[in-house]
Formats: C-alpha cells, sequence, structure tokens
C-alpha cells in the first residue's frame, strides 16, 4: 500500500503545498481522501494512469476538500472517459449542487454508469478486491448540523486511520476513539483546528504504528511543535509535505 500526499495546507493553498488531498495505491488501483487539490491536473502532470481510479472519498463539504473534486468530475463527465470512479460525497445538497453545475458548463449529464455519485453515512461505505473504507462521524460542522467524517480504510493486511478535520480545540470530545483501542498501522492526523497540547494527551494512549499530520495551520509554529515529538511515544511523528509518499 503506497500513501502519497497531494495536498497538505489547510484552508488554502501555500506557495508549496495544495488543499487537502491523499492519494493511496492499492492492488494497482487508485483511491483518493479528499480532493482540495486541483486533482486532475495533479494526476496528468504526474502521468497518472487514470483507469485505475475507482474512488473519491470527501471527509466533508468543505471547498479546501472538495473545489478540485468538481473540476475532476466536470473533466471526467465530457473528456476523460477512461475514468470509472465512485464519488462519496457526505451530503445531498452537495451531490445535487455538483450536479447542476455538470450540466450547466456542459449541457449534457452527468455519466451516471461511469462516475456514480454516493451519499456517505456512517459504517462500511466501499469494499471491492483491494480496500474496506469505514465511514466514523465527526463533530466538525456539528454547530451547523452538517456531518462530516473520519475514514478507516483497510486493505493488504494495513489500517489507515484519517481523523479527516475535527472539531475545533477538540473541544466536543471528538479525539478519534478507533485508534485509542486498536492498532493502526498509521494514523494522518489533521492539525489546523487545535493546538499540538491539546493534542499530547492522548498520543501516549494511541495504538498507532506511525503518526503523519497534515492540514498543518500555522505550519511556521505547528510544524516545528511537530517535529518536537518525535520519539516520545514510541512511535515516529512527523508533518506531512506535499508530494511524499509512505510504503506500507
Amino acid at each position: 500500500m503506497k500513501i502519497t500526499f497531494l495536498g497538505t495546507s489547510h484552508g488554502v493553498p501555500a506557495a508549496d503545498r495544495y488543499c487537502s488531498c491523499t492519494m493511496l495505491e492499492v492492488g494497482g488501483s487508485l483511491y483518493f481522501i479528499d480532493a482540495g487539490c486541483p486533482l486532475m491536473d495533479v494526476l496528468i502532470r504526474r502521468g497518472e494512469d487514470l483507469s485505475r481510479i475507482r474512488a473519491v472519498f470527501a471527509t466533508h463539504i468543505h471547498g479546501d476538500h472538495v473545489y478540485g473534486l468538481l473540476s475532476f468530475i466536470d473533466l471526467s463527465n465530457w473528456y476523460f472517459k477512461e475514468v470509472h470512479a465512485g464519488i462519496y460525497l457526505t451530503e445531498q445538497a452537495g451531490i445535487d449542487h455538483f450536479r447542476r453545475l455538470v450540466m450547466t458548463t456542459q449541457g449534457i449529464p452527468l455519466d451516471d454508469e461511469r462516475l456514480p455519485f454516493h451519499l456517505v453515512s456512517p459504517g462500511i461505505i466501499y469494499e471491492d478486491q483491494n480496500i474496506r473504507v469505514t465511514a466514523l462521524p465527526t463533530r466538525h460542522l456539528a454547530h451547523a448540523n452538517r456531518p462530516s467524517y473520519a475514514y478507516l480504510i483497510e486493505g493488504e493486511g494495513k489500517k489507515i486511520f484519517f481523523t479527516g478535520d475535527i472539531s475545533n480545540h477538540i473541544a466536543q470530545n471528538d479525539f478519534p476513539t478507533l485508534p485509542l483501542e486498536e492498532e493502526v498501522d498509521l494514523m494522518i492526523s489533521e492539525m489546523a483546528h487545535f493546538n499540538v497540547e491539546e493534542m499530547t494527551p492522548y498520543l501516549a494512549r494511541l495504538k498507532a504504528k506511525d503518526l503523519v499530520f497534515n492540514h498543518v495551520f500555522p505550519v511556521d509554529e505547528k510544524i516545528p511543535a511537530i517535529r518536537a515529538l518525535n520519539g516520545k511515544y514510541g512511535y515516529p511523528v512527523h508533518p506531512a509535505a506535499d508530494n511524499e509518499t509512505i510504503v506500507l
């Protein structure tokens, strides 16, 4: 299993960081968690085989997590017809708006056979010969009565846990319990809505073999603090950078 960070910034892009997007390569297929970066542009520049794409999973519908998905769907619908990918969004309103925009820009409906939309709900939402994806609710958008999710990805005997965005200052007991209760090979956590000190009480209890922080803000303050955690808890800790790859 190969994990490549295509975008590691927070709510806005930076000179060296796109907004949130992570690519997983498992069994020769490609899967994505969020698409805040200009996903199709990045894939074309990387020379990726678009026919290998199987699914895109959004953690929630904020622009820095889905704006690149919109252009990806638009381009896949009329031009890159080798793309057959399920699109997993967290709100029906988002699905409806995406459909309308494709129809408005192109004058043709979305190809539902190649690019089917799916509404995320808690539990197992996807399974093929390579991976299984389980959605776990977070409280990132609870103040607006809207859903958001963390994801557990299982494949090739490995487990990866993505926190997605969680609540500000972990104020609503929103730290995910799963990686505190069962071992995961890699945990990928955001670090934009709370500080390092607020997370440290959980780190000694974390059952992760590796911890990576992405979606970091402010960078100048938090990157040194994240690096200072490395070696303190018995597993590696480091911040992610765009185009960094981890192989499990």
